[in-house]
């Protein structure tokens, strides 16, 4: 699979399909509700590290507060590709949502999920992006 079908598969995944995906940033968490696949077609978009002609992710969220928030990301083939195999264990285990955080000492995103009502996460794993 190339990007672009990865990121389609990612956004079809999370959207609309019984399983959540929540960024969880310091005291507040976001869950996203929208993903957008986006294209830079020249240097004045806002996303300066990728190149022209290629794809990255707007995804649209709320807060625990209901606040919107608009979310802007280049992530990996691999990282995307690990967030569909999590979500295909955690749909398999009863769970209906993914939380995303950065682990603070080593700036790695870390993955949980858990079946809803438990209090401690059953899944952990690290990615490094």
């Amino acid at each position: 699979m190339n990007k672009l079908e990865i990121m389609e598969k990612f956004m079809y995944t999370f959207v609309g399909n019984g399983l959540h995906l929540i960024i969880k940033e310091q005291d507040n968490s976001y869950l996203i509700h929208t993903i957008e696949i986006m294209q830079k077609v020249d240097e004045t978009c806002i996303v300066e590290e990728i190149p022209v002609g290629d794809y990255f992710l707007h995804m649209v969220a709320v807060d625990k507060n209901g606040q919107e928030a608009s979310i802007i990301c280049n992530w990996s083939p691999e990282l995307l590709k690990n967030l569909l195999e999590s979500s295909k264990i955690a749909k398999e285990a009863g769970c209906s949502s993914i939380i995303m955080f950065k682990e603070p000492l080593t700036n790695s995103w870390m993955i949980t999920f858990g079946k809803p009502g438990e209090q401690r996460e059953k899944t952990q794993t690290t990615y490094v992006i």
